[in-house]
């Protein structure tokens, strides 16, 4: 499905997400936008943004960067002058307004963790304001940061995307590269049976972007597997196609690691309903399809 007359501002396009839109996009024309790509731009610096948006022309742009190491958000937590809140909240306010006084089309990636996690699988107009001491900080930032596109934006998307999983990309460890690498290392920690997620496989998000694109959608989409399972489960299947002994997975409980005070806050039941962007026409990838989609793409070899 080509995206005609349309283009894209891609912004972290050397992300791990990002990165694989650029590649499956139908979209022609792209700007690639990141720190050390064709067009850089710092996200804080409100000046870099507005000129991003005075000197090309595009149609939408896709807010791909993101602060998203969970655990070192935590270390953070309530100090808004740190990275954390500075990229998630402070810099995607900046293109939040720019795209409202360019009047360009933004599609925001946001997460699960939005989600305090008693009650899901969650769909789109779910309250992200629980119990907020159940919510990470980094789930804090984008909170805010989602409040901002809905207050000050008309045309936007917000899409919502959970552990997210792709064939080899050297830059970053994802969810099942993680798991593969500290199997292979003999540091896999106990891996969680009383968790429900539903892990989202990259190379649907181009597809998906697409199609909104094309639809003119608006509003809140879910993009994950149609599927729920738990760490534990994922983990044994994806071991089991990679050719590695799953029986090796030591197993563990979510709510005995949360009781751990200094915990960063894990949703325990987080995973995101799919039907409304199914319903729009995409039918999202199932968890095991994925593992068996990346094993192909790697040649059996993730890391």
């Amino acid at each position: 499905m080509e995206i005609n007359n349309k283009t894209i501002a891609v912004i972290g396009s050397n992300s791990m997400v990002g990165s694989r839109f650029c590649e499956l996009t139908n979209c022609s024309k792209l700007l690639k936008v990141d720190m050390n790509n064709e067009i850089p731009v710092d996200l804080t610096n409100p000046k870099s943004i507005e000129n991003l948006y005075k000197n090309y022309n595009f149609n939408t742009a896709i807010l791909f960067s993101a602060f998203t190491d969970v655990d070192m958000a935590e270390k953070q937590r309530n100090k808004k002058g740190e990275s954390c809140w500075q990229v998630n909240v402070v810099g995607s306010r900046h293109v939040i307004e720019a795209s409202k006084k360019y009047a360009r089309k933004l599609i925001f990636i946001s997460t699960d963790y939005v989600f305090d996690g008693q009650n899901g699988p969650y769909r789109e107009n779910d309250s992200t304001r629980g119990i907020l001491k159940k919510v990470s900080w980094y789930g804090m930032s984008k909170i805010v940061a989602e409040e901002n596109c809905e207050n000050i934006l008309r045309d936007y998307i917000i899409l919502r995307i959970s552990y997210p999983y792709r064939g080899k990309f050297i830059n970053k460890l994802d969810f099942a590269k993680q798991i593969i690498k500290r199997y292979d290392e003999g540091t896999l920690y106990p891996m969680f049976t009383d968790q429900i997620i539903t892990p989202t496989f990259i190379d649907d998000i181009a597809p998906a972007i697409d199609l909104l694109i094309n639809n003119n959608s608006t509003g809140i989409y879910h993009l994950a597997s149609p599927q729920t399972v738990t760490p534990y489960e994922f983990a044994r299947h994806l071991v089991s196609t990679f050719k590695k002994d799953p029986d090796q997975i030591k197993k563990t409980s979510i709510n005995e690691y949360l009781k751990n005070s200094n915990s960063t806050p894990r949703p325990p039941k987080s995973a995101l309903n799919v039907e409304k962007i199914s319903k729009e026409g995409f039918i999202p990838t199932n968890w095991q399809k994925g593992i068996e989609e990346i094993y192909k793409q790697s040649n059996g070899e993730l890391i």
